[in-house]
């Protein structure tokens, strides 16, 4: 998009980070609360909710090559339009395997509107500005992370979880009407991208900065996967209340939320690779270290270094696809990131699981966050093998 853009401009499309983190924070919250309401056990709502996260890891290259083809806005539009009518549909589910059926739609068509924000906010403009957008982008979403559980968990409870949904739909449909108020993209480029986007998503991993990438955003998504998944757990079998537990898990959202506005700043202090990989070691060590401070208050320490290098890394990494991957291929580069984040997310609590089993926390955490060091280390070797990797999408 070479223009000029006007505040408002800018202001909406940072509005549009409000959907795609939100709308999974909401859901985590309502479909276990529905399904407990039908009578189904907690196995079957594993599987629930895994059933989104798979077809969403599937869905998200698909949808980035739709994005290369008809635009971030028109993906965005779509995405939020069709989350807004299956969560209406939620409201009439009575069955599992109805709920099944709109998970499964739910992880196909959240990506068009979370990878599209992305996509859309990353090809405004670019170098330092690129990163101060995508840090604005970020902390709306973390934000509205911290905000949308509460307003569905507000209506659930004064009226019913069937009105969650309702309230969930009205969330989504806001959304796409923020997206129809956008001015389209600059689509002067053809498109490089074609069909379902699998074969051309494995020729971008060709490029050195890509494959960087999807380093760091595996590390990004491991740490947090096994630390909400296995930290409050450790706290409450050490005697803490839920409720602190929970105080806990949300600080690290808070202190990211908080970090994000700083990217823009803290991506002048050095390559951007660099400046990336080093957040995510900081969040590393907090995980490693976690088993030592399972206490009030010593657990607030590691909630924060996990919530700096997480506020910190979604901007930089999605300013990192818009600076390596060819213009006309960025969609498809985000949806492949939005791929291994969910793969990373579905693999960590698994591995770690069965390391805590096999070892104890104190050694699980430590090694699941030695896993998380090994990407960072591949990824930093890989930038300094090529210090020369050119900005491939600098003009767009």
């Amino acid at each position: 998009m070479d223009q000029m853009f006007s505040k408002r401009h800018l202001l909406l499309s940072y509005a549009m980070g409000g959907f795609g983190l939100a709308v999974n924070s909401m859901m985590l919250f309502l479909v276990p609360l529905r399904a407990a309401e039908l009578g189904i056990g907690i196995g079957t709502i594993g599987l629930l909710l895994g059933t989104k996260s798979v077809m969403d890891a599937y869905a998200s290259v698909p949808v980035g090559s739709f994005i290369d083809r008809h635009g971030a806005r028109t993906a965005f539009v779509i995405g939020c339009g069709m989350t807004a009518v299956i969560g209406a549909l939620y409201s009439f589910a009575g069955s599992v395997l109805m709920m099944f059926v709109l998970q499964a739609l739910l992880g196909l068509f959240r990506p068009a509107g979370w990878v599209g924000a992305q996509t859309y906010v990353s090809g405004l403009r670019t170098g330092a500005e690129r990163a101060h957008d995508t840090g604005r982008l970020s902390f709306v979403a973390t934000s509205s992370q911290i905000v949308a559980p509460a307003l569905v968990g507000a209506t659930a409870q004064l009226w019913s979880v069937r009105a969650g949904f309702v309230t969930f739909a009205v969330y989504a449909a806001l959304f796409a009407s923020l997206g129809l108020l956008l001015p389209r993209e600059d689509r002067r480029r053809p498109s490089a991208s074609r069909g379902a986007g699998f074969r051309e998503s494995a020729t971008l991993l060709r490029i050195r900065g890509i494959r960087t990438v999807m380093l760091l955003t595996f590390a990004r998504l491991w740490v947090p996967s096994v630390w909400t998944g296995f930290f409050p757990l450790l706290l409450v079998e050490g005697g803490m209340a839920k409720g602190v537990a929970g105080t806990v898990i949300s600080t690290m959202a808070l202190v990211g939320t908080g970090v994000s506005l700083l990217a823009g700043r803290i991506a002048k202090l050095g390559r951007l690779e660099y400046v990336t990989a080093a957040g995510l070691a900081f969040s590393a060590v907090g995980l490693a270290m976690s088993p030592l401070m399972a206490s009030f208050p010593y657990a607030y320490f590691p909630a924060a270094m996990l919530g700096i290098g997480q506020g910190l890394s979604l901007p930089l990494l999605i300013a990192l696809v818009g600076k390596a991957a060819p213009a006309e291929r960025r969609g498809l580069a985000l949806g492949l990131r939005a791929a291994v984040n969910q793969s990373a997310a579905a693999l960590a609590p698994v591995v770690t699981g069965s390391l805590i089993v096999a070892t104890g926390a104190a050694i699980g955490f430590p090694l699941a966050a030695l896993m998380a060091a090994a990407a960072l280390g591949a990824a930093v070797f890989s930038t300094r093998r090529d210090p020369e990797e050119p900005t491939r999408s600098e003009g767009g």
